[in-house]
């Protein structure tokens, strides 16, 4: 408000000490104070605007005195005690894979709106998602059978068991993947990382953008996994293979 007084009083000086000035000139000047000082309101009035707007869209940073961090790491946990790829539950959040990929990587922290569909999909809320009664599952050493998290749908005729531990540090995924007679992956997956395997079992061809390999028992592969790629049991037997990722996240 001093700002607009001084500006509005230097104008009417101005105008004061100029006694002779035609009127014309007078109403110049009152019309250029006048402009000045609604310009400065527009300002405040814009800054106002955009805090609230900032407001609005910030992302979720933190709540409850929880830090970011934790977000991307208790969304991965959720996920794989559901059994859900990271391509499912974007497919059931309404999101992509790749966000969901960046937000368990931490890379961004997801708007409320898109954290809200994700934990409804996951059974979670965000007032259990943010509470004190969260509990970091301990990590095991044994992974039994039955604590393969399957990634793959239920009617697919592939199946990618996740060796998951509960721990939330490691840097490594492992999959032990079976391949029903004449089945395939999804059709040219990509996402960032890299992929190691060996077939212990049957045959299977990696097609790798418009390039493809045939891999028999024993042959191990390497593959950048940001390529689109796509595996392919073409035999009438069953096909095996094991294979580790990075990162974690499938």
């Amino acid at each position: 408000m001093p700002a607009k007084n001084t500006v509005h009083n230097s104008a009417e000086n101005d105008i004061e000490k100029a006694g002779a000035v035609p009127e014309s000139e007078r109403e110049l000047l009152e019309d250029e104070a006048e402009k000045q000082d609604e310009d400065e309101a527009d300002d405040v009035n814009s800054d106002e605007e955009n805090e609230s707007e900032s407001d609005e869209a910030s992302p979720v940073l933190e709540m409850d005195g929880q830090p970011e961090e934790d977000i991307g790491k208790k969304i991965n946990q959720l996920r794989l005690a559901k059994g859900y790829s990271q391509r499912k539950l974007a497919r059931m959040a309404g999101v992509t894979n790749t966000s969901i990929s960046a937000i368990e990587r931490n890379k961004v922290s997801p708007a409320v709106n898109t954290l809200k569909a994700i934990l409804q999909v996951l059974g979670s809320d965000l007032t259990t998602f943010f509470s004190d009664e969260w509990k970091e599952p301990k990590a095991r050493v044994v992974v039994t059978p039955r604590d393969l998290i399957e990634l793959s749908e239920p009617s697919s005729r592939v199946s990618l068991k996740q060796v998951y531990n509960c721990s939330t540090t490691k840097n490594l995924g492992f999959l032990i993947e079976t391949y029903q007679p004449n089945s395939s992956t999804e059709e040219k997956i990509a996402h960032e990382g890299e992929e190691i395997g060996t077939v212990i079992e049957g045959k299977v061809l990696i097609r790798i953008e418009e390039t493809t390999y045939l891999l028999n028992e024993g042959d191990s592969y390497v593959i950048d996994t940001i390529k689109p790629h796509t595996f392919i049991n073409p035999t009438d037997g069953v096909t095996r293979i094991v294979s580790a990722h990075t990162p974690t996240t499938y």
